[in-house]
């Protein structure tokens, strides 16, 4: 069976502006125009993905990494002897946000497979092939050969010379095979390695330390491991106290556990961690409908949706919170909305926002 022509930008245009408050499609196209070298025109794209939902971490990982082809100028520097001119990047500080944000929503986002040339000069050949295999999602195959490297350069009484890239891809490729002690194990070895044996390991994953241990802790949590998982992020927070994703991921884990009281705190925790960053309103607002407290969601997701009035999850809450009030018009309004800008990919709310506004006599 041939495999299906992938759609081309032409076609990935005319989807985002006909699902014009999709963030899906508006990042897909986004995808097709940076794998096209057309990073100027991306960067827009990306932005209004952005703008229809602040917290989509591929997003904002793309368009950190459409900042970085944006070309500077040159800044002549003189240390007394002579004149070196510097490439100067006006991105830079948005670039590292993007990703810091990024990454905090979901530490798992794909960060891209480094070039050729930052890999170990010794392994680049094995790495290269390892690689190709984990871009083309053939988990297995990456595995297998990543495999061989940790096997030929782990020693009996030394377990730090196996490159950091290798363990950060075998870790990788086993959640991708949902092997969540594989998982675990290999990052818990990456973390005592540290990847501080090569500025190129950093060059293309920064993430270290802390980082690392964040990831290990949202690792836990994927696992149903919870009880690690919350071990792990309070310990984290003890030691930053601005580390607002924790408390997001706390609040999931709690959620999930029916303790709606310590998730709607945590989701209180990372807005005063983080207090410009108005798409947690959004959490907060979601957490309460979900625990039963529909007017003080009703009053989050309203400061929500005056920053982001594109986003239709946002009147889908606040509908059905008015809903379970009993404030029937303002229900209606709100869900009458909803389905006004709801992309098309939103059809189970699409489908409860017509049998709510049936029940309502609409």
């Amino acid at each position: 069976m041939c495999a299906q022509k992938p759609p081309s930008l032409e076609e990935l245009e005319a989807r985002a502006r006909a699902d014009s408050n999709d963030p899906m499609a508006y990042y897909e196209w986004a995808a097709a125009l940076a794998k096209d070298r057309r990073y100027l025109v991306a960067d827009g794209v990306l932005r209004t993905a952005v703008q229809l939902d602040p917290q989509f971490a591929p997003a904002l990982l793309l368009l950190a990494q459409a900042n970085q082809s944006k070309v500077g100028g040159f800044l002549a520097v003189s240390d007394g002897h002579r004149i070196v001119f510097i490439r100067t990047d006006p991105s830079a500080g948005e670039t590292v946000k993007l990703r810091r944000r990024a990454f905090l929503i979901d530490p798992l986002v794909e960060v891209g497979t480094p070039s050729r040339d930052l890999l170990p000069s010794k392994w680049r050949g094995t790495l290269t092939e390892a690689l190709r295999h984990y871009d083309a999602e053939r988990w297995s195959d990456a595995g297998a050969v990543l495999q061989t490297v940790i096997d030929k350069t782990v020693r009996p009484t030394d377990s730090s010379k196996v490159p950091p890239v290798v363990l950060w891809y075998r870790a990788r490729c086993a959640l991708r095979q949902s092997d969540f002690d594989g998982a675990i194990r290999h990052l818990e070895w990456l973390y005592r390695v540290r990847m501080q044996d090569s500025v190129s390991e950093q060059n293309w994953n920064p993430f270290a330390g802390e980082e690392l241990r964040y990831v290990l802790a949202y690792v836990h949590q994927q696992a149903g491991r919870w009880d690690e998982a919350i071990a792990q992020y309070q310990e984290l927070l003890e030691h930053n106290l601005g580390l607002d994703g924790a408390h997001s991921h706390l609040a999931e884990i709690y959620a999930a556990q029916g303790r709606w009281n310590d998730a709607v705190w945590e989701r209180v925790r990372a807005i005063q961690s983080n207090p410009d960053a108005t798409s947690l309103y959004f959490n907060l607002g979601a957490t309460l409908t979900a625990a039963g407290r529909y007017e003080e969601a009703i009053a989050s997701l309203k400061k929500y949706s005056e920053s982001y009035p594109r986003d239709a999850r946002a009147f889908y809450l606040i509908g059905a919170s008015h809903m379970n009030l009993g404030n029937n018009a303002s229900a209606q309004t709100a869900l009458k909305h909803f389905l006004a800008i709801a992309p098309r990919r939103y059809a189970d709310q699409i489908e409860d926002a017509k049998r709510r506004l049936g029940t309502l006599g609409n």
